[in-house]
């Protein structure tokens, strides 16, 4: 969810109502093959709206892109991770929970898809599938100038603390941007759009939606995400529609129209009863907006990055899908 609202356009957000996924290979029609290479792009600046309105002034703000002068570099002393995340200013939780959800379970599929070019740009690589599987990689290269609001970047960052010290990663930043201007500009990609298409361009393996509203307990899908989790392949869960009444509780600590990374999930026996649990990440880095949190009492809702817990048929009443690629 953005926090700031463009001017100059205003779509609706379709990131998270139910959708048809796209048609997707068996896995007889995946034989190994060498993804056919699009040549990079010439290096130029992504086109950033220009002009947005501040959530709290409603005065509009120009972005300016910045030059890397802080010292921050690619990844951080510990490695890639689904909490190195923050989504920004524009509505691409789809992106930023996606690149979450590849973090954490295969960091080295972020890693392979980032190279630096040791002259301050680097060359990212997106796959795309078509209708037989058949797999085709994407070049963009870009640099580390990013559009700015005082001091942090304006869109998809990472900041966080290691052994006190404050780091600033750039790889979030570096995929927003160069999948930014694969498909045309920042505004392009901020309306919403769809987790498994993202998790796709990144790793190279289909994705798939699946419902979560069958009727009973829906065990089918809990099986796939169970073997899911156990396979460590990649996750996102997605709200229904914002107006809905269950999505303005501040209790409920969910969002409608917004992508999570499912960071794993859970089953405990207690007694002859087995408890099911879905644990998210929501890609703001907390799980709340600031006043809501206030409202509820959460003092944790900065402090855990953004990662709570459901049991299963709260996180079925309060999410319409779930993604699974690979």
């Amino acid at each position: 969810m953005p926090a700031a609202a463009h001017k100059k356009k205003t779509k609706k957000n379709k990131n998270q109502q139910p959708q048809q996924p796209k048609p997707q290979a068996g896995p007889q029609q995946q034989a190994p093959q060498k993804p056919k290479e699009q040549a990079a792009k010439t290096n130029v600046d992504v086109a950033d709206p220009s002009l947005v309105k501040n959530a709290d002034t409603k005065a509009e703000d120009a972005y300016a892109y910045t030059k890397n002068d802080r010292g921050a570099q690619l990844y951080g002393p510990d490695g890639i991770k689904a909490m190195d995340v923050r989504q920004g200013a524009i509505a691409d939780c789809y992106l930023a929970a996606s690149m979450g959800a590849v973090a954490g379970s295969k960091p080295d599929a972020i890693e392979q898809a980032i190279k630096d070019n040791k002259d301050g740009t680097y060359t990212v690589r997106f796959y795309e599938l078509d209708w037989q599987g058949k797999k085709t990689a994407h070049m963009e290269t870009v640099d580390a100038d990013l559009a700015h609001n005082g001091d942090a970047p304006a869109y998809a960052r990472s900041t966080e603390k290691v052994d006190g010290k404050e780091w600033m990663e750039l790889w979030p930043s570096i995929i927003e941007k160069a999948y930014a201007a694969w498909k045309g500009s920042y505004d392009e990609i901020g309306h919403g759009g769809i987790s498994g298409d993202v998790m796709t361009a990144l790793t190279g393996e289909p994705s798939r939606q699946q419902s979560t509203q069958a009727a009973g307990d829906n065990d089918p899908l809990w099986t796939k995400m169970k073997a899911a989790s156990d396979q460590k392949k990649s996750m996102t869960a997605g709200s229904g529609d914002k107006d809905d009444a269950k999505y303005k509780d501040p209790a409920a600590g969910v969002y409608g129209w917004h992508a999570y990374t499912i960071i794993g999930v859970e089953e405990k026996k207690e007694g002859d009863k087995s408890k099911r649990h879905v644990i998210l990440r929501n890609p703001w880095g907390k799980r709340r907006r600031d006043a809501d949190a206030a409202a509820v009492g959460d003092t944790e809702n900065n402090s855990a990055g953004g990662v709570f817990k459901l049991d299963w048929a709260e996180f079925r009443r309060l999410y319409d899908n779930v993604t699974i690629n690979g």
